[in-house]
């Protein structure tokens, strides 16, 4: 086996990536990950603590904790590839799979899809949009108008950003509510519209009225990250990578662990575990092989 060949690649270094390319380390198979931003995910980019996760202090800021999954790889001896996935391809010839980079090709017998998500935009171009609860985080708001845009809980959460930040005015339109009872009655009833809205020229218009905000913020949800493919995976009605509760998808040797998958609920509990499954269903999937 070269430098260039491998047991595992691990595509994404959130959580779940890392996890697993970590346990697959340590229990001694050749693995490498590949990450060409921050490693962490979306902790790397939140500027929220991270008081769901029982295993750190409450008052940990998410960005610690991506901070301590880079070292925690690095000193353990991962091999970290800082570059993105161009397109994986299978060889059945070879009975690999070939991953193209910007640093050129590598081959391995399993690939694990670790590639998280992206906010949703519902199409908007606007020098005006932040975008979710981490846009929201970061938005200079004092004394602005601001509309929020769809009717989960994240869009409550930016409703309460933007207030303590202080913004004139505020307005949360949603074509439906799903969020939480207790967090749409916090929102003012005179800031709801709920029913049919659209976008255009930066004016939200909602049946006869009309908003114009100086910042909108579409939190519209999470979108799956999937790199070109040459082969097909089964996917669901949202687009997340179908896989069984060994985190198998239905190509043999593609798995796919964290939130680009269809199985769990997206949060860095969930997504660790994910990357300790998905590396043990290979530690003895290549055991039985041998």
């Amino acid at each position: 086996m070269t430098d260039r060949e491998f047991d595992a690649i691990v595509i994404g270094g959130g959580p779940a990536g890392a996890q697993c390319v970590l346990w697959l380390t340590k229990l001694g198979l050749k693995a490498c990950l590949l990450e060409k931003a921050e490693i962490g995910g979306l902790q790397a980019r939140s500027p929220y603590s991270n008081s769901w996760l029982a295993v750190v202090q409450a008052t940990t800021l998410a960005r610690n904790v991506a901070a301590n999954i880079e070292r925690n790889i690095s000193e353990q001896g991962c091999t970290l590839f800082r570059t993105s996935c161009e397109r994986i391809d299978h060889s059945t010839e070879r009975n690999a799979f070939l991953v193209s980079t910007a640093l050129g090709p590598l081959s391995a017998r399993n690939v694990i899809l670790a590639t998280g998500t992206s906010e949703n935009t519902g199409g908007m171009e606007s020098d005006r949009a932040v975008l979710g609860l981490v846009g929201a985080a970061s938005m200079q708001c004092a004394g602005k108008d601001v509309a929020i845009l769809g009717g989960g809980d994240a869009a409550c959460e930016a409703y309460q950003i933007a207030t303590q930040k202080g913004a004139a005015r505020v307005r949360v339109f949603a074509r439906s509510s799903r969020a939480r009872k207790d967090m749409w009655g916090a929102v003012a009833a005179k800031d709801k519209r709920v029913g049919d809205y659209w976008v255009e020229d930066d004016i939200v218009r909602y049946g006869e009225s009309r908003f114009s905000p100086e910042i909108i913020c579409p939190c519209y949800g999470w979108a799956p990250v999937i790199p070109p493919l040459g082969f097909k995976v089964d996917l669901d009605q949202t687009g997340r990578i179908v896989v069984d509760p060994r985190m198998r998808s239905s190509f043999p040797g593609v798995y796919a662990i964290g939130d680009v998958n269809n199985h769990s609920y997206p949060c860095v509990a969930t997504a660790v575990a994910e990357g300790v499954y998905a590396a043990k269903e290979i530690e003895r999937g290549l055991s039985e092989h041998i």
